[in-house]
This record gives C-alpha cells, structure tokens and sequence, in this order.
C-alpha cells in the first residue's frame, strides 16, 4: 500500500494528466463565438472555482450532465463532438496562455515536493520522477499546440481564471 503522500502525488499526477488528456487535431480552428460559448458555459456548469482538469471523459460527462438537465451546452449550439473539440481547444489555448514562469513553476512545484517526500524509497522517487517527466512533457506539447488557440482564447483569459483555479495575470 502506498503512504498517503504517495497517493497524493500519484492523485496529482493522474489528474494532470488528464486535464491534460491527448487531443485530436481539429478539422474546424477554435472561433472566438465558440470560446466565449466555452468559456461561459464553464462558470456556469462548473462554480465552484476549485481546480479544473479535463479530458474527453470530463467533456461528455458534463455533456451527458446538461442532458439531463438544462441542455443550455445544446441551446448554445453545441453536440457532442463539437463541445468536446471546442473545450478541448479552448483548454490548450489556455494553457498556452500562461506565463512561462508559472508554468514552469509547476513542474518545479512537483519536483520540489516528490523530492522532499520522506515516505517514498529511492526507488518509488525513480518511479513517480519517470513519471513526472513524461506527464511534464506532454502538458508541454499540448501547450505548444494551444498557441493556435491562444489568440482566440486571450479575450476569455480572465473568466477562464476561476474555472482553472488559477490566480496569474497574462
């Protein structure tokens, strides 16, 4: 059984990666209407303004959710495929956003503390830092992707900031 910071970590590390899920490259390029759309839609079916990951399994979820009730996901134009295309696109847009010292902040963040981990063996460190690195890289990649979002995604920055949980300035 793995002691509760391991878990913790490993918890972090699942949920980056799939906030950070792998994407299709879009047929249609993100349009400003669909960010927005995306971005309103986000504060209004995710308040909470805790930390936000997403994947294509989040994406239908929260379809599958407003099915059921409101359909305001629909009423904004929206089936299935091109939500999570449009969500997806605004996701990595905004990630691309951040300023590199954030981002890269995180990944110091991660490293800082799988390093001062005082539960794990040699061993499981080597194990969680494998997996640290390949995580780090394709949150790297999707960020180098969302640059042909970013433009489109900029004038949604600030509202996407409570979704994300974020507390920077672009």
């Amino acid at each position: 059984m793995m002691p509760a910071i391991s878990r913790c970590l490993a918890a972090g590390l699942l949920a980056a990666s799939l906030a950070l899920g792998t994407f299709v490259a879009p047929a249609n390029a993100l349009t400003d209407d669909e960010a927005g759309e995306v971005t309103r839609l986000m504060n209004e079916l995710y308040p909470t303004g805790g930390s936000f990951a997403y994947d294509e399994e989040e994406a239908d979820a929260w379809f599958d959710q407003d099915q059921e009730n409101d359909r305001i996901i629909e009423k904004a134009g929206f089936d299935r495929d091109s939500w999570r295309r449009a969500l997806g696109e605004t996701f990595r847009g905004y990630l691309a956003l951040m300023p590199e010292d954030a981002f890269t902040g995180r990944f110091k963040q991660i490293n800082d503390r799988l390093k001062a981990d005082t539960t794990l063996t040699a061993e499981q460190k080597q194990e969680m830092q494998a997996m640290v690195d390949e995580q780090w890289a394709e949150i790297t990649r999707l960020r180098e992707e969302g640059k042909a979002f970013a433009d489109t995604v900029r004038p949604h920055a600030d509202l996407l900031h409570v979704v994300m949980g974020e507390n920077v300035n672009h």
